[in-house]
């Protein structure tokens, strides 16, 4: 019986490796080739024309990420070089435009009214060390009077003369007017204005707020000079000159501009160096917003390419198809790689064997919605 029982077990494994030998067999892929035939009716309707890949000359592109940014000229962090108490604010919210110069706060200072008593009172000293110093002078030259008195009264007078200029220093740093000062008019409040044209950031007071003078109260970018900073990765850096074009996309506008600044130093997390555009026309600045992401273009060197016309070019994804009419009228779908755009023409790379026959050079939108359909 165990003999028996080995010869039927050997004879199950031979039909099973058989079988699992045919069965790869049968499996085995096949090529799928997407083609359709049109009528000379469609082809008319579809616009289709026919003409053969040319070589030119197109413009290489880096793809690039990054945001829409201002100067350092172009933002202000505002405060206030002395403690206080906030006593009014103006309608301070995120996203308003605000003036050079408009009044955003006002700050009630205790140290503030100090300082401007402390000037009216060098300034009362200051005449009379004046005259004092005029006497001093005076009876030294008749030799009546002692040179260490006159020397003691130059220096007292030129100590506070210095005094006088400091505050005077530091009250025009706080906005303090201080020609009405030295007619007596004392002010209790510093207006805090901003120092630049532009919108509200972000705000941090509240009306009776203490402040130091560390603390930022409002942030503001400006409306002018804005541009993009690019991350590009490493392996492009040697393609990158100051001057080369710039084409800037996000989602429902576009611009262009131009490379200003190449970082000199590599991000050792990111492996990407920051490049810096302007925009070639400031009056499309307005369309962008601060922060902003952009997605860039930037066009380097040009080279030789295959060719074809934006209407043999039909757009799917990062890339696209070109279509080829072979000799027994069927239509057939080529994938290719877009590498170069221009006004007319987009540079491509076939990305399979290319068949014989005529290109289309118009029509490609039809022919790839009909493909897409079947």
């Amino acid at each position: 019986m165990n003999k028996q029982y080995s010869k039927i077990l050997f004879s199950l494994l031979i039909a099973g490796i058989g079988f699992s030998c045919g069965k790869k067999a049968v499996t085995e892929p096949t090529e799928v080739v997407s083609v359709i035939k049109l009528t000379a009716e469609q082809k008319q309707n579809a616009g289709i024309t026919f003409g053969q890949l040319v070589e030119k000359e197109l413009p290489q592109e880096i793809s690039c990420n990054g945001l829409v940014d201002v100067p350092p000229i172009s933002a202000a962090s505002v405060s206030v070089p002395i403690s206080g108490y906030i006593k009014t604010t103006s309608e301070l919210l995120p996203g308003k435009k605000v003036g050079k110069g408009e009044v955003l706060a006002t700050v009630a200072s205790l140290e503030y009214i100090q300082m401007q008593q402390d000037y009216l009172q060098t300034n009362s000293q200051l005449g009379l060390l004046t005259n004092e110093q005029s006497r001093q002078q005076i009876l030294t030259n008749e030799d009546v009077g002692s040179k260490k008195k006159l020397q003691q009264a130059e220096a007292n007078l030129n100590n506070l003369q210095a005094q006088q200029k400091g505050l005077t220093l530091k009250l025009e740093l706080l906005g303090c007017d201080v020609k009405a000062l030295a007619n007596g008019i004392i002010s209790p409040i510093i207006k805090v204005k901003s120092p630049i044209e532009g919108y509200i950031q972000k705000v941090d007071i509240s009306i009776g707020k203490y402040i130091n003078p560390t603390d930022v109260i409002v942030t503001l970018v400006g409306v002018n000079h804005k541009h993009v900073e690019l991350k590009v990765f490493e392996k492009d850096l040697m393609h990158l000159k100051i001057g080369q074009s710039i084409k800037i996309e996000v989602e429902g506008n576009s611009s262009t501009g131009k490379v200003f600044l190449v970082g000199k130093q590599v991000d050792l997390e990111t492996r990407t160096t920051s490049v810096h555009g302007h925009f070639n026309n400031e009056s499309e600045e307005g369309k962008f917003t601060i922060g902003q992401f952009v997605n860039a273009k930037i066009l380097v060197n040009h080279v030789k390419m295959l060719t074809i016309p934006q209407g043999g070019f039909a757009r799917v994804g990062k890339g696209g198809f070109i279509y080829i009419e072979k000799s027994n009228g069927e239509m057939e779908q080529v994938p290719v790689e877009a590498l170069a755009f221009n006004a007319d023409y987009v540079g491509i790379r076939v990305l399979k064997s290319l068949p014989e026959g005529k290109v289309v050079l118009s029509g490609a939108s039809a022919l790839e919605a009909i493909f897409a359909k079947d």
